[in-house]
């Protein structure tokens, strides 16, 4: 798969595995790709301590 992006395959998957270390994101294996979705539960206790 070829993308016209200005960004190499290994700094996206350093900035993704940055977010995974930091909970932001919840990897699984799908075959030989792995799927990240967002995880926002470790941003909920920030937001209710801001807005309040």
């Amino acid at each position: 798969m070829k993308h016209d992006l200005s960004i190499s395959r290994q700094a996206i998957a350093k900035h993704l595995s940055v977010l995974d270390d930091a909970g932001l994101v919840k990897s699984r294996r799908k075959g030989k790709y792995r799927v990240l979705m967002f995880n926002n539960e470790p941003l909920k206790d920030l937001l209710k301590g801001w807005v309040e």
